[in-house]
Parts: C-alpha cells; structure tokens; sequence
C-alpha cells in the first residue's frame, strides 16, 4: 500500500518489491489500466519482470544487442526515454536529440526534424516534427547524448488476456467484499495514522473470513491454540 494518489509509475517500485519478498529474479507482474506508463513497463523489463497491464497494446523501440530488421511501421506506438543515453526512441526507430528546456512546465524538449521530415509513418501533424517532452531538473538538462553503437529493435508490448481475466477476479474480490459485505467503503475516522489502523482491522476482519471459509472453524481454532 503507498500514499500515492494515482497508480501511475507504481508498478516497479512494488514488483521489484514482491521479488525481494518472494526471493526471486523473475517475476510476471498483473496490474489494471492504471499502471500504463511506458516508461514504467520499460523498467520492468530491464530488471528480469515481465509485464502485463491490462489495456496496452502497442510498439516500442529498445536498444538491441544486433542488427534487427528495417522498421517500416507501427501499431499504436510511444515514445521511450533512454536516460543512460539521454535520448529518446520513437517507435519506428529514429532518434529524437534533447533540443531544449521548458521552464513553465519543467519539461525537457526532444525532437529530430530532419527524421520526421523523411519518416515514412507520418504520426504527428506538426510542421517541425514529433516532439517529446521529459520531466527533469532543469540543472539535469543537457544537449550531450550518446548514440554511439546504437542499434534498435521494435517489440510490441500486449498483455495476456487470460492474466488479466485473474487478475480481475484475484485483487478486485477483496475490495468489492470491504465495501458492499462489510461495510467499509468509506473511514469513520481522522488523520492518517488513524485510518491506516482502520482499515488494517478491515482487513485483518477479511482475512479471517476467508480463512474460515477455506480451512472451517475448527482448523482456525487448532492453528491458533497450537
């Protein structure tokens, strides 16, 4: 549980999480709509866990190790920030160069003109080409990048439905049960410490019910005396 108020860029920081706790490299992360952040998946990834958000289904570009075939389209396709290199990879493979920083909103700005002007897939209707811009720092904005070596492959990010379908039917239960069974969609206390052991009640109220349900009343009782 965290304080943040949207799922947006959660899903890494608890995944990596759950592979500390479960004591493993590999794990394959489930989560809704909101967690569709293209920057998010793409750190998954790199750290051996295997995403699946519910809603995706488009094209992305990555940094490859070899040679890879000619890119001459996209389905959906995003933008991703490669930091290490200071670049950004659109989804048919050009590379968009920092270009400049916008004070008003905190934005680094990234383009490349003269790929958009030659690019067969033509995704914006900008005259000047597609822009990206990045959130940072201004002291962390600089035109130094690194595109030494590059080579680019184009992956297609779409979850399966299947693991969606039971993802569903796993995390969605407990809430709908706190809410409309036991009464606890909304706090009847102040502060956050106070609703934190609110809710921690409610929840533990849960567990115990669904451990009875599963295991009956008298394998509880012998599991608590023993």
């Amino acid at each position: 549980m965290t304080n943040s108020a949207v799922d947006k860029n959660q899903l890494t920081p608890m995944a990596t999480r759950a592979c500390e706790m479960l004591e493993t490299e590999h794990l394959t992360a489930v989560a809704d709509t909101g967690y569709d952040s293209i920057q998010d998946i793409v750190k998954c990834m790199e750290q051996g866990i295997e995403p699946h958000v519910a809603g995706t289904d488009f094209d992305i570009c990555l940094p490859a190790e070899t040679t890879c075939e000619e890119i001459v389209f996209h389905t959906n396709g995003r933008p991703v920030y490669i930091s290490e290199r200071y670049i950004i990879l659109c989804p048919m493979g050009k590379v968009l160069y920092p270009g400049f920083y916008k004070k008003t909103n905190r934005m680094g700005v990234f383009h490349n003109f003269k790929a958009c002007s030659s690019c067969t897939c033509k995704c914006t209707s900008e005259k000047r080409g597609r822009r990206h811009q990045v959130p940072m720092k201004v002291s962390d904005f600089t035109k130094d990048y690194d595109n030494t070596g590059l080579m680019v492959m184009q992956i297609r990010i779409a979850p399966d439905k299947k693991l969606v379908k039971q993802r569903k039917c796993i995390v969605e239960h407990p809430f709908g049960v706190l809410k409309r069974n036991m009464d606890s969609g909304y706090c009847l206390t102040k502060g956050l410490g106070n609703v934190s052991g609110e809710f921690s009640l409610a929840f533990l109220a849960f567990n115990l019910k669904r451990a009875i349900n599963i295991l009956g009343t008298t394998k509880i009782i012998e599991a608590v005396q023993g």
